[in-house]
């Protein structure tokens, strides 16, 4: 079960206290008909015997002594340097054929004028990814704006990775973000012959989607987008396609998004609440949150039907999540952005990552002179989140991560109960499809 396991009636389990004058959790407790105790370090998960958990909720000297005796030992490796990215993204077009209402690139031009990558900048960054992270496995990802924009450099930097891939012997993958309105038949067969993870932006049925996702002809945005997409869907080859919808204040509701999307073919649909955006009054605000916790778990609950009736899980937010949970995931950092991946401009400047191109205080460097170590590291040190308030005092700060770092320093921490209350939810969902599924996740039978 990876480093999350559950314990029956464990003899002890970490308390739910919380921490006390900015201390760090150490345990998350979840009362119920089945108590659960989270242990913070290291994302362990505890079945718990309803009398011990009574102890751990009133005894602090029962919590400390679960808590010492449960804590995996300090690891004696160093942290050593910092690895090179084996990840990038290009905006290979900083220019978009929608207009969206609330789009937080400005259209792909991040506040400055439409530009298109040149394919002497791509392959520079794309050689640099290689010579920096051998015999590693790499990804070259694509962005904008809309990419298929820049179609001719998105097909040449393709063919150049391939060749880069035979001459170091490192596997690569690919990446694409798109609304997918401008794919034609070549596109699809170019996806479909290579290993591409293909994120379409679609907020739902045509009458969802198409009130902030506009044509610049006032043509149906969806309509659009599923004509081109319809012959990729059902037949994807080596591509793996999700759909992102944005949720904006103008509509909460997620399960409704989700049906849609799976019924126009999409196997994969996950969802993000609107945050920063040029239009203030789609932006989610305090008091949105907690509905649009119930809308998650109405959605989340549906799945739980579909579990039990034999399908799959299509929500993405909740599977991803159960697949970290059963791996144990503990992350010090919400993403890999400017440690494991970052971005590169039309320019061919570097970023942190595709949500702060041209923004000049995340900037990395460029692909004349190269990455900055120095600022990758100055920039991860400062948002680790045991260095951040008031995330080193929260339970769920290895789960989340500190939330997106580009968001937070334009939106603040806007959200917190409500990240919150979803991993509550998803620990506990986890919990109960472990037993019950256990399948799903490549373990055994079902616990009776």
């Amino acid at each position: 079960m990876g480093g999350l396991v559950i314990l029956e009636d464990h003899p002890a389990s970490q308390s739910g206290v919380p921490a006390q004058g900015g201390l760090p959790a150490s345990l998350h407790l979840l009362p119920g008909e089945r108590p659960l105790a989270f242990l913070v370090e290291g994302s362990r998960l505890f079945g718990v015997e309803p009398g011990f958990f009574a102890s751990l909720q009133s005894d602090e000297r029962v919590h400390a002594e679960f808590v010492d005796s449960m804590r995996a030992p300090a690891s004696a490796k160093s942290a050593g340097p910092l690895p090179s990215p084996n990840a990038l993204s290009l905006n290979i077009a900083q220019s978009c054929n929608l207009s969206c209402s609330y789009c937080y690139a400005d259209e792909g031009r991040f506040g400055g004028h439409a530009s298109m990558m040149s394919m002497e900048t791509a392959r520079a960054a794309i050689d640099r990814l290689f010579d920096d992270a051998r015999g590693q496995r790499v990804t070259v990802g694509f962005i904008g704006g809309e990419p298929f924009l820049n179609r001719e450099v998105l097909y040449s930097s393709v063919e150049h990775a391939r060749i880069r891939s035979r001459e170091t012997g490192a596997k690569v993958g690919f990446s694409v973000t798109t609304n997918g309105t401008l794919l034609n038949g070549h596109d699809l067969d170019l996806l479909r012959q290579h290993p591409f993870a293909v994120s379409v932006s679609l907020d739902g049925a045509a009458d969802v989607n198409d009130q902030n996702r506009r044509s610049r002809n006032g043509a149906s945005g969806f309509e659009l987008a599923l004509r081109a997409l319809k012959p990729l869907l059902r037949d994807p080859g080596k591509a793996r396609i999700t759909a992102r919808s944005t949720i904006t204040r103008q509509d909460l509701r997620v399960l409704e998004r989700v049906e849609a999307l799976a019924d126009a073919g999409f196997s994969e649909v996950g969802v993000s609440p609107l945050r920063t955006s040029p239009a203030p009054n789609l932006v989610l605000q305090e008091r949105d949150w907690p509905a649009l916790l119930q809308e998650m778990m109405r959605a989340g609950e549906a799945e739980r039907q579909r579990l039990h009736q034999g399908g799959e899980l299509r929500f993405s937010n909740l599977a991803v999540a159960m697949k970290q949970l059963h791996a144990g995931y503990c992350k010090p950092l919400p993403c890999g952005a400017a440690a494991s991946y970052v971005s590169v401009s039309a320019r061919g400047e570097y970023f942190t990552c595709h949500r702060t191109v041209d923004d000049p205080r995340f900037s990395l460097g460029n692909t004349v002179h190269g990455l900055s170590l120095e600022d990758r590291e100055t920039f991860l040190r400062a948002r680790h989140v045991d260095r951040q308030e008031p995330c080193r005092s929260c339970w769920a700060r290895y789960l989340c991560g500190g939330g997106c770092h580009a968001e937070v320093l334009r939106a603040g921490r806007s959200g917190c109960d409500y990240i919150r209350g979803w991993l509550e939810y998803c620990l506990r969902f986890y919990d109960r499809t472990l037993m019950e599924h256990p399948a799903w996740f490549g373990e055994g039978e079902p616990i009776s």
